[in-house]
């Protein structure tokens, strides 16, 4: 997948999951475009992770407490759209073993992308 960026640079935030409670990766002040969530396990274990979105009232779940595997990087690369006042939220079932990174375009930039099929250029 290939992005054209006007207005601004793609923008990483890092997150070490620290504990087993929800963890806040990016919140929203304005409509944010999400561009990947790359997870690493770090420490050769088995644990699991769920990442979801929060509008304040209801979570809206992209991965729903999925076991990953020692050593794993899991990448989600659908872009989507974070709005006003919505988060996005990570908790992992076992304490440091797990770091988060959203890659997203900051809100006052536009993104267009262009979907390129694995395999061409």
């Amino acid at each position: 997948m290939s992005f054209n960026i006007s207005g601004g640079s793609i923008l990483t935030q890092a997150t070490k999951l620290t504990t087993t409670g929800v963890t806040n990766l990016l919140s929203a002040d304005k409509r944010t475009t999400i561009l990947s969530i790359i997870a690493a396990e770090i420490t050769g274990n088995t644990p699991t992770l769920t990442l979801e979105l929060y509008d304040g009232t209801t979570s809206y779940y992209l991965r729903f407490a999925a076991a990953m595997t020692a050593n794993q990087v899991l990448i989600l690369d659908s872009p989507f759209v974070l709005n006003t006042g919505w988060k996005l939220r990570a908790t992992a079932g076992t304490a440091n073993r797990i770091d988060c990174f959203v890659n997203y375009v900051p809100p006052d930039a536009t993104a267009l992308g262009t979907f390129v099929p694995l395999g061409q250029k």
